[in-house]
């Protein structure tokens, strides 16, 4: 977890421990212990005094004053109450911050401390009267009072730091799929889901169209206007594709000013219909960064993938549709002929006499 999570996460639980003690007091004074319920009262000051702290980024003088509050609270309450209070639990509820924001050594050290101050706890109340004796039933409400906290304070920690590390993986998933300039998927994460597609056309005998598409004149836009309007134009077109695609089809970034479109579902003719809004709507809707407006324009080559047909081997029919389309002008959409299989050759054993007599050669 980062630390500015780290941070946050302590700034709620101060706020939350300065509630849990507000309930103390309340209990305390209902209990007839005006003491105890100025204890309490000083811990929400303690707990306020932090929240503030933490708010300037002083975390150093907050911690601390927030791990004093939990020793001294804790042990002075088990002292003065009993064990069976169980105000003893709240010395277990940093342990998780503990072993997560401090350097391994430093964690061992931080609950190696802990667990010395809980033992001797233990041994204390063993040797010293109890100076506020309950009666069972409000001691006993008291202990489950302590237990129900500790078990609030313990889920929400865990639950928090679930959450930050799915958010963390859901990052480093973008990281490694994502092309971070056009927000596309990168080359190796098309592949990897085109292949996935390809296989699903194939088996249930779909059609399915690929599209290659390059920005015209690219260089002239990076000499002219720098490489900052270079990649604001890979953005400005990366957005209008994704714009005119359906929710299925996969879009990426194939490299430099290349991008790749697959297209579930779609034949040539509609592949070719899809990739013509494309071009028109780069072509009138100008990309404008820094209120300059930069015109752009755009060749693709069209493909109809056939069932069984190899990806490589359908790329190399959108890129000749491609290199036809820029031969041709540029800005403009190009469909690849659509290749029929090769009928498969009938082997010599499987041939009938009369057919093995006519593809005999002739004799010498």
């Amino acid at each position: 977890m980062s630390r500015g999570a780290f941070w946050l996460m302590l700034r709620r639980i101060a706020v939350f421990a300065a509630c849990v003690d507000l309930v103390y007091l309340a209990t305390f004074f209902a209990l007839g212990m005006p003491v105890m319920a100025l204890v309490n009262l000083l811990s929400v000051g303690m707990y306020a005094a932090a929240y503030v702290l933490l708010g300037k980024r002083r975390n150093l003088p907050a911690v601390t004053l927030m791990w004093t509050e939990v020793l001294v609270h804790a042990c002075a309450c088990t002292v003065l109450l009993g064990w069976d209070s169980g105000t003893h639990y709240f010395l277990l509820v940093f342990l998780p911050a503990v072993a997560i924001s401090r350097s391994p050594r430093h964690a061992i050290v931080a609950m190696g401390f802990v667990l010395a101050v809980y033992l001797g706890l233990d041994a204390v109340t063993q040797a010293v009267p109890v100076a506020y004796p309950l009666a069972s039933g409000p001691l006993m409400a008291l202990r489950w009072l302590s237990i129900t906290v500790v078990f609030v304070m313990f889920g929400y920690t865990a639950r928090y730091y679930t959450q930050r590390v799915h958010e963390a993986e859901g990052r480093l998933y973008d990281l490694a799929t994502t092309d971070t300039l056009s927000g596309l998927w990168n080359r190796r994460q098309f592949l990897q889901m085109a292949h996935a597609e390809i296989d699903r056309a194939s088996r249930h005998n779909t059609p399915l169209a690929l599209v290659l598409a390059d920005i015209d004149h690219f260089k002239l836009v990076n000499d002219q206007h720098g490489h900052d309007t270079g990649d604001r134009v890979i953005q400005h077109v990366a957005g209008l594709m994704r714009h005119q695609a359906r929710t299925g089809d996969l879009i990426g970034r194939w490299g430099g000013e290349e991008f790749v479109m697959l297209l579930p579902m779609t034949d040539g003719n509609g592949a070719l219909e899809l990739s013509e809004r494309i071009r028109a709507s780069i072509e009138q809707i100008a990309c404008q960064p820094g209120g300059v407006a930069v015109p752009v324009t755009i060749s693709l080559g069209v493909c109809e993938v056939l069932p069984g047909q190899p990806l490589d081997h359908a790329f190399k029919n959108a890129d000749a549709a491609l290199y036809t389309a820029k031969n041709a002008g540029r800005n403009q959409v190009c469909v690849a002929p659509l290749a029929l299989p090769a009928r498969p050759t009938v082997p010599q054993a499987a041939r009938s006499p009369a057919e093995a007599q006519a593809h005999a050669l002739p004799a010498a």
